[in-house]
């Protein structure tokens, strides 16, 4: 008879975040209990601050300066539930990984050395990982066959250069290198959705300023305002390596995207009305 073969079950989704919710849960219930307990926390405010260190050096953890510690007063249960809540939506964020707002600007690109990850540097960040490593890929292959470099920079807002353009050239001039000619920085500003994209001589000879004015306008800052931007800029960067390989220009994909969802809502509301006629 074979061995039994005991395997252990790792905790994956909402079983893995039970103890964090445990211990938020906890927190609140020890925050509003606290009302009761002022004249204690008074003559002890050594022991009150310890207890408050671990939730403090949470915050600064994710980027969250929390406020200093006072000895609490004479408030109500509900400033201390108050509180209690505050503390738990900060757990729940760090727990299921919910993204705090972005304070990048264009300085954080300016800093930058090189790309953060291959020829992309996601400032915002809008990109999924996914999507960075496809477009990675069609990058790297460019480069190798045809000699033209294109990195891609988004930020959420501009502090000195007028338009991404501006920014673009700034950081072309930094990270061209001796290829700059063949090389090309695309850059997504967030906040309004403008595009900039600007090459050396031969890269925007070879593009075209028509095309290179169609991906910028009609697929990428189309799609950013209208909530896609992972997917405009993975469609731009599609448009151009295969216009700088040789290809045939895809074209934007704003008409063929509208004209699916038109043929998947028609198609929908068909086999409704013919589950309702059956009926």
């Amino acid at each position: 008879m074979a061995p039994m073969i005991r395997r252990r079950r790792q905790l994956t989704g909402a079983a893995s975040v039970v103890p964090m919710m445990l211990i938020a849960l906890l927190v609140v219930a020890y925050l509003a209990v606290s009302s009761s307990r002022t004249n204690d926390l008074q003559t002890a405010p050594v022991l009150a601050n310890r207890r408050m260190g671990g939730i403090n050096a949470a915050a600064r953890r994710v980027g969250v300066h929390a406020a200093a510690y006072k000895t609490p007063g004479k408030g109500t249960w509900m400033d201390h539930i108050g509180k209690g809540a505050a503390t738990l939506g900060l757990v729940g964020a760090m727990t299921f990984g919910t993204p705090l707002p972005s304070m990048a600007g264009e300085f954080d690109v300016l800093d930058a050395a090189k790309p953060t990850n291959g020829y992309i540097l996601d400032d915002s960040p809008v990109l999924q990982k996914g999507s960075e490593k496809k477009m990675n890929e069609e990058l790297t292959l460019m480069e190798i066959n045809n000699g033209y470099k294109l990195n891609i920079v988004t930020v959420r807002k501009l502090e000195d250069s007028p338009d991404a353009d501006t920014l673009a050239s700034k950081m072309l001039d930094k990270w061209g290198g001796s290829n700059k000619d063949r090389s090309g920085v695309l850059v997504l500003v967030g906040k309004n959705n403008e595009v900039g994209l600007v090459g050396g001589e031969k890269f925007m000879n070879a593009l075209g300023e028509d095309k290179a004015a169609s991906v910028t306008q009609e697929t990428i800052s189309y799609f950013s305002s209208e909530g896609k931007p992972n997917f405009g800029v993975t469609e731009g960067v599609k448009r151009i390596t295969a216009i700088l390989n040789g290809d045939a220009d895809p074209g934007p994909p704003s008409i063929k995207y509208e004209n699916n969802m038109y043929i998947a809502s028609f198609q929908w509301f068909s086999s409704i009305s013919r589950v309702w006629q059956l009926s």
